[in-house]
């Protein structure tokens, strides 16, 4: 386990705190503290991933392609998530994804600029 401050900086704490404030029981039993919240993604982050997704919409309907998949743990310092998406990927419209386990937990969007990368990276569900 991680024992820095480092994990709750970037991108995965950013992530995590997504969960906790849409899809978790905070809206009953109210918001947990920050020190609960970095206990509960510490105990968690080692079995989690992120997912990157590209959007494109292709007529009336929007389809999200599979970028890549990351240890959350890898990802977990990146403050400049619009850079680290811009220089893997390009420009475009990213949806993250934060998985424990097989378990979704959270989804949040990102916009870059510049020519879209990813659309010679599309990878297939088998990959």
């Amino acid at each position: 386990m991680m024992q820095t401050e480092k994990l709750y900086a970037g991108l995965t704490w950013e992530l995590y705190k997504e969960h906790v404030k849409k899809f978790s029981h905070a809206a009953v039993k109210g918001m947990p503290t920050e020190d609960e919240m970095k206990e509960a993604l510490a105990s968690l982050v080692a079995d989690s991933t992120v997912k990157v997704l590209a959007q494109e919409k292709v007529g009336m309907v929007v389809q999200f392609h599979w970028m890549d998949t990351y240890p959350a743990l890898d990802v977990c310092e990146i403050t400049d998530v619009k850079g680290f998406l811009t220089q893997r990927f390009g420009g475009g419209k990213f949806k993250l994804n934060l998985y424990h386990g097989i378990n979704f937990l959270s989804t949040k969007n990102w916009q870059t600029e510049g020519p879209p990368l990813w659309k010679g990276m599309i990878r297939s569900p088998e990959e």
